[in-house]
């Protein structure tokens, strides 16, 4: 019974421990990127920020990662993995997500629900911003909510355990990374406190988290998730811009 106590109790330290890491990780993000001018580059503050929040949170990210990778040989799924299985789901959720992303924005058309934006649609700002989506958003994300939180609770909780839907597995890691991907989606602060979300968002923020989680251990590398993920910025923003352009 002490043994179990112990194990469990090293359990909570460690999924807390991540989340408090990702916390950490993001608000040091802010911190840089609160430190420079863009207004010469980026008036309208549409990308700039945001790319230099990302990648100060991918690099402080990698820290843990370098660690473990070097002191337990720990996999973080920075290799290529099984390319097969990697790019069959990364095929099937492209044609989904065009799908779902071509539905919506004939609903959203059609009923006038056109995304407002604050900006004006410039191609500085069309570009940066979709520059964004495809080359930081994906790669930082996956690398702070996948590939470090799945393979640290893994090693606490074995991948046999989760969800069983059907034929479909899903590990208790997964969902606790998709739980803290969805909670990254909450803007807050300490003081004074405050949090403001969308109960939307977070819910799409925690399917699209499993769908992510999936594949990363099923083809045991980060590349394929970011891939999806990217891609799903990318086709979301970029439906949006079309639609405020043309109407």
């Amino acid at each position: 019974m002490e043994a179990c106590n112990k194990k469990r109790a090293w359990i909570v330290i460690a999924i807390f421990s991540v989340f408090l890491y990702q916390q950490f990780c993001s608000k040091i993000g802010t911190l840089v990127a609160n430190v420079f001018d863009y207004n010469t580059i980026d008036k309208y503050n549409v990308f700039a920020w945001i790319s230099i929040h990302h990648i100060v949170q991918t690099l402080f990210a990698l820290v843990p990662i370098a660690i473990l990778s070097k002191t337990y040989n720990m996999d973080f799924g920075f290799k290529s993995g099984n390319k097969k299985i990697g790019l069959k789901y990364v095929r099937i959720f492209t044609m989904a997500m065009l799908a779902y992303i071509t539905i919506i924005s004939v609903i959203g058309y059609f009923s006038n629900q056109i995304m407002q934006y604050d900006y004006p649609l410039t191609c500085a700002n069309v570009i940066g911003s979709l520059s964004f989506q495809l080359f930081l958003s994906g790669p930082s994300e996956e690398i702070l909510f996948r590939a470090l939180p799945i393979s640290i609770i893994a090693c606490f909780i074995p991948s046999e355990k989760g969800i069983r839907i059907s034929k479909l597995h899903i590990s208790w890691a997964i969902v606790i990374s998709a739980v803290f991907f969805a909670l990254a989606h909450i803007k807050w602060t300490v003081n004074p406190f405050s949090a403001s979300f969308n109960y939307m968002q977070l819910l799409l923020s925690f399917v699209l988290g499993i769908m992510y989680g999936i594949v990363y251990q099923k083809s045991k590398s980060v590349i394929y998730p970011m891939m999806m993920h990217s891609f799903t910025n990318v086709a979301v923003v970029g439906a949006g811009y079309i639609l405020s352009i043309i109407r």
